[in-house]
């Protein structure tokens, strides 16, 4: 029997106002000292960690301190991988600061637009910090018809940019309601998706959803089902302590496990680590919370039998 497997992956990128739209010259880092201090904890705590660094965070000098602390601990207990925001990645289309909101996520792009900025993330994050990247997360889990042939013919390996059971079709994104939290292995490619999971007191309803993403799906299509899932205390939660509880982390975790699912993602945004650069952590108060919930579930999943904690780039390496 396969045991749990936990990778914390932080989306390493700049701060930005999450509902003022895109705008190019948003590319403010100042979260690095911060940054260092958690992913410190993390460590000690047991933890590996990668950094899905996109283009703002991988060349400013906050961002940098933060690379060549952790690079001694490079492909050991943290991984450096890609993560593109096109709206502050060049080469530009236009000199126009604002982007529309379709364009924001990478797989919408023209192809050779898309290839052209990761190739440009790719090769910055390679001289930066000595090392090619070969595991890769789209920005706003933006990946489309193209990416798997761009990502291939630049050298990955993995994927993380499936988010689990979601659709983000009404914001012009992909549309991954029904893909579970199962690996898919695909010809020089891994997709680990980000962890989700629908939960419910009644096992016997949450294991059914989990296990059959299209009856969920329907299920939210027309207001009578949704009132009854309501009623049944389905919810959908993310593995990620921004607007989770320890609670919840747990719950999904054990919702998962129920079904025989041992391939974890935990997740967050790199600004969530200062006070202010995130809607998750707007005050001292917040931040405790969200450290709280964090370490709580390491804690947790590393008291659970047989637990390891990885780096996808090892999985890349098996395939």
């Amino acid at each position: 029997m396969s045991k749990p497997r936990l990778s914390i992956v932080i989306h390493a990128e700049e701060e930005f106002p999450w509902d003022d739209g895109f705008y190019r010259s948003n590319n403010q880092v100042s979260h690095g000292e911060q940054l260092i201090e958690l992913v410190d904890e993390l460590i000690r705590a047991g933890g590996k960690v990668t950094l899905a660094m996109d283009y703002p965070f991988v060349t400013s000098q906050s961002g940098q301190k933060v690379i060549r602390y952790f690079k001694p601990m490079e492909g050991k207990q943290i991984e450096f991988a890609a993560h593109l925001h096109p709206w502050v990645n060049p080469p530009y289309e236009s000199q126009m600061d604002r982007i529309e909101n379709i364009d924001s996520f990478p797989g919408n792009l023209p192809s050779e637009l898309e290839y052209a900025k990761l190739k440009v993330l790719t090769e910055t994050i390679e001289k930066v910090t000595g090392t090619r990247p070969t595991t890769y997360l789209a920005g706003r889990y933006g990946i489309g018809k193209n990416s798997a042939e761009i990502l291939k013919s630049l050298g990955y390996r993995v994927d993380l940019s499936i988010s689990a059971y979601t659709d983000f079709s009404n914001i012009e994104g992909p549309d991954f309601s029904l893909y579970s939290n199962a690996m898919i292995w695909d010809k020089q490619l891994i997709y680990i998706p980000h962890t989700c999971s629908v939960v419910s007191p009644i096992n016997l309803i949450a294991n059914y959803l989990n296990r059959h993403p299209v009856k969920y799906k329907k299920l939210r299509c027309n207001a009578f089902s949704r009132t009854m899932l309501r009623l049944l205390r389905v919810k959908m939660y993310r593995l990620s302590p921004e607007g989770f509880t320890f609670e919840h982390l747990k719950a999904m975790t054990e919702s998962q496990i129920n079904i025989g699912k041992k391939e974890f993602i935990l997740s967050f945004h790199s600004p969530s680590a200062k006070v202010g650069c995130t809607p998750y952590v707007q005050s001292q108060e917040e931040l405790s919370r969200f450290k709280c919930a964090l370490f709580t579930y390491l804690n947790y999943f590393k008291s659970l039998e047989g637990s390891q904690f990885y780096i996808p780039k090892e999985l890349g390496k098996e395939n």
